[in-house]
């Protein structure tokens, strides 16, 4: 389940996002404060993060952009007609979207999902589908399940997820000139890796911490074999050229 944090001091704006974001699907962790919001950022893997329009007016904002710049940062509350020059300022800074309290709660799940780390992972990853020769319902299925959260994924727990025997999926996944079922696990790992190294603030450490390594060499390793250079060099590498022993080919960088 996708994990946002929350920084509005406004009560009415949090209480709207606890309302408009279901329980089932995103799980919202309140911010008490900036460096609250700080420790968050290195102690839970989170999709983005919801801060009210005085935050993003000020020094709040800033630092974000500094040390998070590949994090999806999102505006919510209520905005007036005299606040469009601060969101043409944040629509040029970078901002991942702005919401408006009340007119777009009804479709601020949606809007909060489309503006994360996973759906972002996912309009990349998912059209390469056919590049990886993944041409059945099956196959197809269980790629958008690893696109979709890689972190902590076994071949069993995923074979369980789709209803079929492990060594079903394992075979059939790999048939052709698809990768094995491992490999895939552990690429798109690496590409969840470098939306995080594309931002200063999270080191080598944090992100094989938040990501599950069970240490950074093991990370080192598994970037050493599957892209040939070292983890921190993953926040710079396009998701295509993460993939590039899949698929064959470098490609465009995150959009």
């Amino acid at each position: 389940m996708a994990t946002v944090a929350a920084l509005l001091p406004r009560r009415p704006s949090l209480l709207a996002i606890r309302r408009a974001l279901p329980r089932q699907s995103l799980r919202v962790l309140t911010a008490r404060s900036p460096s609250h919001l700080a420790n968050l950022l290195l102690e839970q893997r989170l999709d983005g993060v919801i801060v009210g329009l005085e935050a993003a007016r000020g020094a709040t904002f800033e630092a974000l952009r500094t040390d998070f710049p590949s994090l999806p940062v999102m505006v919510f509350g209520p905005v007036r007609s005299d606040d469009a020059g601060t969101v043409r300022h944040l629509v040029r800074r970078g901002i991942a979207l702005v919401a408006i309290e009340q007119l777009d709660e009804p479709i601020l799940a949606r809007m909060v999902r489309g503006a994360g780390f996973t759906a972002r992972r996912e309009r990349a990853l998912l059209p390469l589908a056919d590049r990886l020769g993944l041409v059945d319902d099956l196959q197809q299925r269980a790629w958008a399940r690893i696109v979709a959260d890689p972190v902590g994924l076994t071949t069993a727990a995923l074979a369980r997820e789709l209803g079929v025997a492990r060594e079903t999926l394992s075979r059939r996944f790999a048939e052709g000139p698809t990768p094995t079922l491992k490999a895939a696990i552990d690429a798109v790992r690496l590409v969840a890796a470098g939306q995080l190294l594309g931002s200063p603030g999270w080191r080598v450490a944090d992100t094989a911490r938040l990501l599950g390594f069970s240490s950074v060499s093991l990370l080192q390793r598994t970037c050493r074999r599957i892209t040939g250079v070292a983890a921190r060099a993953l926040g710079s590498l396009p998701p295509e050229r993460i993939l590039a022993r899949l698929i064959g080919s470098p490609g465009r960088r995150w959009g």
